[in-house]
């Protein structure tokens, strides 16, 4: 038997190799293919493009393009590459509309490796939106979606767009999702004729019910009371169901800066059930948090910061903030508490105090200081305040022809300031740091008269407006700001101090212009100051490479020596030019500003501001 086995393997073997000497050895086993090495890319070019923007085109391209540098090694590639790049072409051009669109490639090498690419486009006809039906069943909610077409991002007649498309779909759904219909759905279909090159789109509506906030509930460990959450929520249980007071809420959760992760999630219920529950998840920060900054500016020079954070106090969302900080013109340590919905009401209190140094132009000066608000969020994003100052303050290095024009008073006098204040401002910006959208509205007035205790009596009122708008969901954005303060001396004071006046000029007020010197000055050029402030900015942000922007401005302000000398005719202007980069802790930059009617000419010719920060 084990013969029988041992012959039936030699048979088998020697029909085996009779196959391999007749049919040889197949290829895949002898041959492998080697690719050619990558040529160089030394330039692409794309030609016969008449309607999509070359930019446009070359975005698609996942090749890495020659530097514009000479010195730059250029990057390598492969036919392979260029051909899975064309396809993305010609995929994107049908999203832009062209079915017929011709792609066409050419490679010319040269005899060192190196390569040109001639991409050749022939556009075709595009394809043209004819008709645009929407269906929905609901009559009511047909009659509130007939004010939609003005909005449409694609109407009849124009060249159908795939991103514009879904934008339709998005308009109508996020409609349903901010009026109560969370459950809603928006279908679509497209009918392409491409030989008429011509598109019908198809839109069905379905709202689903309409829907209110359910129960609302907190989870997570937190020391935070659950009252402090719910205030910051910006609807109630029985409201009309709105996504964006989700988003609204959640923000207002970060604000707090309680918080590492906030999570509002509404609960999955029975289609027929009309009340969606809703469970906030929080996780608490730290308790304790230091932040150390160093930074640089031409007027403040070389700038230190320290600050200590404590969070939840005692419990109950209060927050400690120790804070140093010292450069060339302020030395400052400060404190400051804050206890939110004081005895469970609407109210929030904060404090702060602490000592002040300044060096600046005009004097220097010695405050001590403590100020007392009561807060409370209002309708709108407004938020009140109100409460008292309490400010010792000694000034001194005033300069000889100063004390001449002003009627300044005996050296090392110990000026007390007690006032009332009363507040309002309103926030909608979208980054506190760098904004891109929203405006910011301040509003102060202080009166500190000697009822209140104080031996300098005055009335002042300051008044702000700050806008950002990006144009087109692009990331050009335009900032604008006007700026307002008054002060007028009453019941025994008869002039203002240097050190309450208002001065103008340098980098976060008209910046082709030094540190306080528009305005009055005294017979040696010092700045004296003014009882009426007007100032403000226009500027535009453009993106220019990646986290490089650059910043074109015009500012414009002065100061005038009484409030009834304020005259929009006198305004000093400059205009300028700048960079930012966008850093991790912040736009970093560099701005050059030049006047534009100089007071001296001499001194008057450009200034040059480094910072870490926008201007406003």
């Amino acid at each position: 038997m084990g013969d029988l086995q041992l012959v039936s393997g030699q048979i088998k073997f020697l029909f085996l190799t009779l196959a391999i000497l007749s049919f040889g050895v197949s290829p895949a086993l002898t041959q492998v293919e080697i690719e050619a090495p990558p040529l160089k890319l030394r330039s692409l070019k794309i030609t016969g493009n008449q309607i999509i923007p070359t930019k446009k085109i070359k975005e698609q391209l996942t090749l890495t393009l020659p530097s514009f540098w000479p010195w730059k090694k250029l990057p390598p590639f492969t036919p392979k590459d260029l051909e899975r790049d064309v396809e993305r072409v010609q995929a994107f051009y049908q999203q832009q509309g062209f079915y017929h669109a011709q792609i066409t490639p050419k490679i010319h090498p040269d005899d060192k490796g190196r390569a040109e690419v001639v991409i050749t486009i022939s556009e075709g006809p595009w394809v043209k939106v004819t008709d645009v039906d929407i269906e929905i069943a609901d009559p009511y909610l047909a009659l509130e979606l007939s004010k939609l077409p003005d909005q449409w991002p694609l109407k009849p007649g124009e060249r159908f767009l795939e991103s514009n498309y879904e934008e339709l779909k998005r308009l109508y759904l996020n409609y349903l999702l901010e009026h109560g219909y969370p459950r809603g759905t928006v279908e679509g279909k497209i009918y392409l004729d491409d030989v008429q090159n011509t598109a019908t789109i198809q839109l069905k509506v379905v709202p689903g019910p309409l829907s209110y906030f359910g129960e609302i509930s907190v989870e997570g460990e937190q020391q935070t009371p659950e009252y402090i959450i719910f205030r910051e929520l910006t609807f109630k249980q029985g409201e009309l169901f709105k996504f964006a007071e989700i988003y609204n809420s959640q923000r207002n959760l970060y604000r707090l800066d309680l918080f590492k992760s906030v999570q509002l999630t509404p609960l999955e219920v029975p289609p027929e059930e009309t009340d969606i529950p809703l469970v906030v998840r929080v996780e608490e920060k730290k308790k304790r948090s230091i932040k150390v900054g160093l930074g640089y500016g031409d007027e403040e020079e070389l700038r230190a910061r320290l600050a200590l954070r404590t969070r939840n106090l005692g419990g109950g969302g209060r927050i400690l903030d120790l804070e140093s900080k010292y450069s060339n013109i302020e030395s400052k340590v400060e404190a400051i508490f804050k206890n939110p919905q004081l005895w469970a009401s609407y109210f929030d209190l904060a404090i702060q105090g602490g000592w002040i140094r300044e060096d600046l132009p005009a004097f220097t000066n010695r405050t001590y200081y403590t100020q007392s608000n009561l807060e409370r969020n209002l309708p709108w994003d407004f938020r009140l305040h109100f409460g008292h100052n309490l400010i010792f303050t000694r000034y001194y290095d005033i300069h000889p022809e100063t004390k001449v024009i002003l009627k300044e008073p005996e050296s090392d006098k110990l000026f007390r300031i007690s006032s009332a204040i009363l507040g309002l401002r309103q926030d909608t910006t979208d980054n506190s740091v760098d904004p891109t959208q929203g405006g910011l509205l301040m509003g102060e007035g202080e009166l500190a008269s000697n009822f209140l205790g104080s031996n300098l009596q005055f009335g002042s009122t300051m008044l702000e407006a700050r806008r950002y708008q990006g144009l087109g969901g692009t990331k050009f954005i335009l900032a604008a700001r006007l700026k307002l303060g008054l002060i007028e001396p009453i019941q025994s004071t008869d002039e203002i101090p240097l050190y309450r006046r208002f001065f103008c000029g340098g980098y976060n007020s008209v910046r082709g212009y030094r540190l306080d010197y528009l305005g009055p000055r005294d017979s040696a050029g010092n700045p004296l100051g003014g009882n009426a402030l007007l100032e403000g900015s226009l500027e535009a942000r453009v993106p220019l490479y990646k986290e490089l922007r650059g910043v074109v401005f015009l500012d414009f302000g002065n100061v005038f020596p009484l409030v009834e000398d304020l005259d929009v005719g006198q305004l000093k202007y400059s205009a300028g030019f700048g960079l930012r980069y966008s850093s991790p802790i912040g736009p970093v930059g560099v701005d050059i500003g030049f006047p534009l009617n100089p007071i001296d000419r001499g001194k008057d010719d450009y200034r040059i501001h480094f910072t870490i920060g926008q201007a406003f």
